[in-house]
């Protein structure tokens, strides 16, 4: 009997918190534990350097091995430097110290080869010796075989700029790409040079 009365029995309510007594101070809650932090593995900082952008540190991923996106971003640095020494010097155009320079290592070339060997539209090519021709850089000739046409040479005052100009950026790209050896900086050089011969 009395085993049948305490199965019916309800289950017993747990026993209330009895209130503190007034003016005695509250017991504090039980503190809570938080979770562990993830511990995130330190970077490897020069190899994080080779694999990210050269600003802003965003990873380039599978861009790592494009030729197109790393000269684009290898340019950024060769026009800025050409800029400083070039460009806000002597108010010329890349286009226009190229062709001076050319020019210079190529005297008698005409404006067709010229025109082919950058890859640029003739009208381009004419505004740009049009320009130095008109600040006594260059002189044009008629070629004696072919009236229609004329050959190009530096003057004086063009041969002194285009030595000093070219002087002035090889050595400010050996002093300013400090990430590349002497050995390396040829390097590029020649392996660009290969790559442009793809055309």
């Amino acid at each position: 009997m009395d085993q049948k009365r305490s199965l019916n029995k309800p289950p017993s309510k747990p026993a209330r918190r009895k209130p503190a007594p007034r003016g005695a101070e509250p017991s504090p809650a039980p503190a809570r534990v938080a979770p562990p932090r993830a511990v995130r593995p330190k970077l490897d900082e020069p190899k994080l350097a080779m694999e990210s952008t050269p600003a802003g540190r965003l990873r380039e991923g599978a861009l790592q091995q494009l030729l197109g996106y790393q000269l684009a971003q290898a340019s950024i640095v060769t026009i800025g430097l050409f800029q400083d020494v070039v460009g806000n010097a002597h108010s010329l155009r890349t286009v226009e110290y190229t062709l001076l320079a050319l020019i210079h290592a190529n005297p008698m070339v005409s404006p067709a080869q010229l025109t082919k060997a950058l890859g640029l539209s003739a009208p381009y090519i004419t505004n740009g010796l049009d320009k130095l021709a008109g600040r006594g850089l260059i002189v044009r000739e008629t070629n004696e075989n072919d009236r229609r046409g004329f050959h190009l040479s530096v003057t004086a005052q063009g041969e002194a700029l285009a030595q000093e100009l070219t002087a002035r950026l090889l050595d400010n790209e050996k002093a300013s790409f400090k990430t590349l050896s002497p050995a390396e900086h040829l390097m590029l050089a020649e392996l660009l040079h290969k790559l442009a011969r793809s055309r």
